[in-house]
């Protein structure tokens, strides 16, 4: 595709992500749903050209990434719906891709990437796809906890963000986990060593952290009234290790720095 036609279908995406938003707000779920799945399908395509593009699964690039997570927040609805049953939880996983998909619309789309020697193995992708999974759980349950600052006053309304931002953090906490024990060997089969305190590495195992303390306290009465401000504190960890590091290591600071 021409990059005015991706540009365009970007664009096409994010107003209608908008529209479905804001008609979840105001109850209209039918139409927006029809919304939602203009969206979700725009969100595809672009995950299937940037497939296209590389001849190889769509992570080679920032763009690239979040252009699939934002297709992916549709299967974390899927879970909180069906599994959960947490139809309500829309608007918040609907809020999400939003936000993703106006971000996108500012980035660079040119895909096409080389891949280092480093970067050629069979972790890389498992590793990439689990990272992903954990972060669109961590911003649902980030979105559900913001709100829970404005409902306190509703006790329904109160317990069904607490059981879905629980849902959230018990799919986010074991993928993080398994993704970084992925990290630790292919780290060990390219530099011959699990850890090295790598500022990328370091920002991780923060976030693991503040998520694993989250399980903890959730389970004391004295320190449960503490998980809202953990949660955020995760989320904020997890855009510094996403977004944050990554311009740090432009300046060629990190291992994980790659031209």
């Amino acid at each position: 595709m021409s990059d005015t036609t991706l540009r365009a279908i970007i664009i096409l995406a994010a107003v209608c992500y908008a529209s479905a938003f804001v008609l979840y707000l105001l109850k209209k779920t039918k139409p927006g749903a029809a919304f939602w799945i203009l969206a979700e399908a725009g969100s595809v395509t672009l995950v299937v050209n940037n497939f296209v593009v590389n001849d190889y699964v769509p992570f080679v690039s920032m763009y690239q990434v979040l252009t699939f997570a934002s297709a992916l927040f549709g299967a974390v609805y899927l879970y909180m719906a069906f599994l959960r049953d947490g139809k309500w939880a829309a608007p918040y996983v609907i809020g999400c891709s939003l936000i993703v998909s106006m971000g996108l619309c500012f980035m660079d789309i040119h895909s096409v990437w080389h891949f280092p020697p480093a970067l050629r193995s069979v972790y890389f992708v498992p590793h990439i796809l689990m990272y992903v999974i954990s972060y669109i759980m961590a911003a649902a349950a980030f979105a559900m906890t913001v709100t829970k600052f404005f409902v306190r006053n509703d006790p329904l309304r109160k317990k069904q963000l607490d059981g879905g931002i629980y849902d959230c953090v018990c799919v986010l906490f074991p993928f993080m986990t398994a993704a970084m024990l992925c990290g630790a060997v292919w780290a060990n089969e390219v530099w011959g060593a699990f850890w090295s305190w790598d500022l990328k590495e370091c920002w991780a195992l923060v976030t693991w952290l503040i998520f694993m303390t989250w399980l903890h306290f959730r389970r004391s009465p004295k320190l449960s009234k503490y998980c809202g401000i953990l949660l955020i504190l995760g989320f904020a960890s997890v855009i510094v290790t996403f977004f944050f590091v990554n311009m740090m290591n432009a300046a060629g600071t990190s291992m994980h720095t790659y031209n």
